[in-house]
């Protein structure tokens, strides 16, 4: 009689309205089951994937040999819960984890004793050894697994991971997919294509890959994953290699996207990783996804601006002057970008890190801005010991937040960890630098107060971080009014990383949460009145020209999108319009005074606030959606 054997790879949430593919244990069940030697002793059953209630995952799994389980961060406590409810109903069955968040020694079984093995590194092959290792109860052979022996928990020799890929079948081509689009017919699945696997860097904050040689799947492989993504009408595809755009190929997989993308209308959003050295490959790319529109924008990846931080991370930038120079050519091509910061590194202080953005806008990063906190992966350089004693660190475990989906965990909270205080920030600082980090963003990139901040630094020459900071100082010394209070209930989340769920809710906007960035340009937005005039309040203690100050006053809100817009003219005593992409364009001209009226007919009208914050903000912000006078629009200059 064959043995079965089950995988899992639990989503994040249980949701029909949106449910990732579980891909990593795809690929393992879909190698597992085209080696003839395995297939006439065990039976290969479902992936558990869709977030059930504990005891539903429990009744889909019958008289177990083995179940699997793919392990990150968004499923690890679920993962547990279940493996040990499997352990009581079914004491003979092996249970396995696999995954990133299994470090690599054998710390987890002396933790959790209803785990028998744990397998470091990719999985397939490792897999299927074990598989064949408890047909024979022969496990001699076996590398790269933690097991019980003797009584103790040893962790056997590393093998060799730089295994060919071509030997590996597809999960989608295989049919492993196929039934769960049988159980849920209206949930649009989302999916991961891997043309390639391994990373060339050692950033010391990151455990994406197990090797830094790059191996590539067989093209026809990839084309043929599109096919049945494009097929099954999968509406977004998010790209999990490295670097993609690091091989020439690379450009003909772009197109391919597109291409189908023309004949069926899927993915709508292929979403890739780009190469961290962003050159001429990368800009034809992004290129040709925008044009098509079917990109999310480019990014150009930063993490911090100190060159002690870098060195500290073993991370190489690009040089700022280069950053300038092609964030431009990007902004000139129409083609958005955003640049990622990560808040939290070693050697980061308050001021490097605070400067170090408002230098990505000195160098023309105005479009968009990602900052994440640092969150600490178990096989990361920076989980080590050593590293974490050698800088200080100090990290808080952290309830898992749920920006952007309805929370539901079925009762089973997820955590990660995340820095919190370094030997060069201390935890104080480093609230005060979430605080910087989400009210530039919504004042700069998200566009309440670009204007300002631009004109000041080009006509006043006041820096960003001086503007900035002058906000933010005028907020607090305020100490009433909409946008102190705001801002405190902002900062008591920021505050409260053990409890709160570290997002932004307001029903008003939907039951999701939002990044806290987000929150406070759609709290302003929807008491705009209250907003502007307190800012008005500000702006007119900056020195600017008494008659062009309520000129700029007017412009600025008025090119901020709003509910229920649909044609728009903005008239002015002076060139504003022009003025301002000269500064995108890195063409700077003076302000004149000449007349001139905007007429704008908005690409969508959404009247209201839902999907004003799902359109606008979650979907558009990296386009500057929340500005009338995006690319998207249609804009007369008279």
């Amino acid at each position: 009689m064959k043995k079965n054997v089950y995988f899992a790879q639990i989503s994040v949430t249980y949701s029909e309205k949106m449910a990732y593919l579980p891909y990593a244990a795809g690929c393992i069940k879909a190698y597992a089951q085209s080696v003839k030697e395995l297939t006439g002793s065990y039976n290969f059953c479902d992936i558990l994937h869709m977030r059930k209630k504990l005891a539903e995952s429990l009744d889909d799994i019958k008289d177990p040999f083995l179940v699997g389980f793919s392990c990150y961060i968004w499923n690890m406590e679920y993962n547990k819960a279940l493996a040990k409810a499997i352990k009581e109903k079914y004491p003979e069955c092996h249970i396995v984890f696999g995954g990133h968040n299994i470090p690599y020694d054998a710390s987890l079984l002396e933790k959790e004793p209803y785990i028998d093995f744990l397998i470091h590194g990719e999985g397939e092959f490792v897999f299927v050894n074990l598989l064949k290792a408890l047909l024979k109860n022969d496990f001699s052979e076996m590398t790269d697994i933690s097991m019980r022996k003797n009584g103790e928990c040893v962790m056997l020799p590393r093998g060799n991971s730089l295994f060919s890929l071509n030997e590996l079948p597809s999960p989608y081509l295989s049919g492993v997919f196929d039934k769960m689009f049988e159980e849920y017919p209206n949930t649009p699945f989302q999916c991961a294509l891997e043309t390639n696997r391994g990373c060339p860097y050692t950033c010391a904050f990151c455990d994406w890959c197990f090797t830094e040689k790059i191996r590539f799947f067989p093209m026809e492989k990839v084309l043929a994953e599109i096919d049945w993504i494009s097929d099954h009408k999968v509406p977004y595809c998010y790209c999990a290699d490295a670097n993609f755009g690091i091989n020439d190929r690379d450009i003909e997989i772009a197109r391919y996207i597109v291409e189908r993308n023309k004949s069926t209308g899927y993915p709508q959003i292929f979403k890739p990783n780009y190469a961290k050295n962003s050159d001429d490959r990368v800009f034809e790319i992004g290129c040709y996804l925008n044009k098509n529109k079917v990109d999310k924008g480019i990014t150009l990846a930063y993490q911090s601006m100190s060159p002690q931080v870098l060195e500290n991370i073993g991370r190489r930038n690009l040089d700022l002057d280069y950053f300038s120079r092609l964030n431009a050519r990007y902004t000139e091509a129409g083609i958005p970008t955003y640049t990622e910061l990560i808040l939290g590194l070693p050697g980061e202080t308050y001021e490097s890190f605070c400067r170090g953005l408002c230098n990505l806008l000195e160098a023309g990063q105005h479009n968009s801005m990602s900052i994440y906190t640092c969150q600490v992966y178990c096989n990361s350089p920076l989980a080590q010991p050593d590293y974490k004693e050698k800088y200080g660190i100090h990290w808080t475990r952290m309830p898992m937040h749920e920006s952007h989906y309805l929370a539901d965990f079925n009762g089973i909270q997820e955590y990660y960890d995340i820095i919190t205080e370094t030997k060069d920030m201390s935890r104080a600082d480093w609230v005060k630098a979430n605080l910087f980090a989400a009210f530039t963003q919504c004042f700069h990139h998200i566009g309440l107060l670009r204007c300002f901040a631009l004109y000041c630094r080009f006509e006043l020459q006041m820096s960003y971080y001086d503007f900035y900071n002058k906000i933010l100082d005028y907020i607090i010394g305020s100490g009433e009014g909409f946008l102190f209070n705001l801002m405190s209930k902002v900062k008591a989340k920021i505050e409260d990383t053990e409890h709160t769920d570290w997002c932004y809710r307001n029903k008003i906007f939907s039951d999701v949460g939002w990044y806290f960035e987000e929150g406070i340009f759609l709290e302003c937005v929807y008491h705009f009145e209250d907003f502007k005039k307190e800012i008005t309040g500000f702006v007119s203690l900056l020195g600017i020209d008494d008659v062009i100050l309520p000129e700029l006053i007017n412009y600025q809100s008025s090119i901020i999108r709003l509910p229920g817009q649909r044609h728009i003219e903005i008239e002015s005593k002076y060139n504003f319009y022009d003025y301002f992409n000269n500064i995108y364009d890195k063409t700077y001209k003076p302000l004149e005074k000449k007349r001139t009226v905007l007429s704008i007919d908005v690409e969508k009208e959404i009247d209201t606030w839902d999907v004003y914050a799902r359109e606008i903000i979650w979907y558009g912000k990296r386009r500057s959606a929340t500005l009338l006078t995006n690319p998207r629009e249609t804009i007369k200059v008279d």
